[in-house]
């Protein structure tokens, strides 16, 4: 099977490379940036430049790209993916997506909408490393049935959720968890530091207690350590939110705790800028309360 994979960053590297190592494929990786090109390349990965010579290469194209306007950009015109979404070529794509960009999607590929799964990820760059992303499928049951291999390759835990865009609603709602969980960790840590304990025990017994989790284990020693997490950015934290809020309105939800999760995130945005480390978020705590815990010792 030859499969374009377009978007190496910091979840599609990886999983690019994953693809590659299977015998059963033949992988041609894209990307915008040459420094991303030049680096699959060094570590024995299939490049192109070209757009058009990856879609003309592809039985499979994956899409693993930041957000709906790169979507747009590589899908709608002339020459992009749905132009050339002939018969029997199919496309996946595994970005973090909006519902309004998934229905212009849906418009535009028509008849073509069985050709299409989204299959959004979770997990971060170590389990995509490691292959072990959960994976959210919307689309066609017997596309899905066709790529099985594909998905197990990538992730251990797969979901089906029938209906094209249901990987796309069950992606926004899980990783919504995540900011809200970085809130509430940092503001536990808090009470106990305030109190005199000190940053890496108190973190330790949350993560022991009915309390921790992935979150405190994942993400508290970079709350602690005064590194705030270089695996993503603040940036890519706000769009995520960004789409949350989307859903909210359109269904007419009332969620109090996501709203002020994303009024606190677009104050750190400002003040740190969307380049910053995903979790100095938790600086505006820190600075609020006069205690930065990287310098309270361990």
């Amino acid at each position: 099977m030859n499969i374009g994979f377009i978007g190496l960053g910091n979840m599609g590297m990886p999983m690019a490379l994953n693809l590659h190592k299977s015998k059963r494929i033949d992988l041609l990786g894209y990307d915008v940036s040459p420094k991303s090109l030049k680096e699959f390349k060094s570590k024995k990965g299939k490049a192109t430049s070209s757009l058009d010579e990856l879609i003309k290469f592809s039985d499979v194209i994956v899409t693993c790209v930041p957000g709906p306007k790169q979507i747009k950009l590589l899908s709608i015109g002339k020459g992009k993916i749905i132009d050339q979404l002939v018969k029997n070529k199919i496309w996946i794509d595994c970005s973090t997506n909006s519902l309004t960009c998934f229905n212009l999607l849906k418009q535009k590929l028509s008849k073509k909408i069985n050709q299409f799964v989204d299959a959004t990820i979770s997990g971060g760059n170590l389990k995509a490393q490691s292959g072990d992303l959960s994976i959210f499928i919307g689309g066609n049951k017997k596309t899905v049935n066709k790529l099985k291999f594909v998905f197990n390759i990538l992730g251990k835990n797969i979901y089906y959720l029938n209906k094209p865009g249901a990987g796309y609603a069950a992606k926004i709602a899980q990783v919504s968890l995540c900011y809200l969980n970085y809130l509430s960790l940092s503001e536990s840590l808090m009470l106990g530091v305030k109190s005199g304990i000190k940053p890496k025990k108190m973190l330790e017994i949350i993560d022991k207690s009915a309390s921790g989790g992935y979150t405190s284990t994942r993400y508290g020693p970079n709350m602690i350590n005064g590194d705030y997490d270089p695996s993503f950015f603040l940036g890519l934290s706000i769009k995520d939110l960004n789409l949350a809020n989307e859903i909210i309105k359109l269904q007419k939800l009332k969620l109090p705790i996501m709203n002020l999760t994303s009024k606190i995130y677009n104050k750190a945005i400002k003040k740190y800028g969307p380049n910053s480390n995903h979790l100095k978020v938790i600086k505006i705590l820190e600075q609020n309360n006069k205690l930065t815990f990287s310098k309270e010792g361990r």
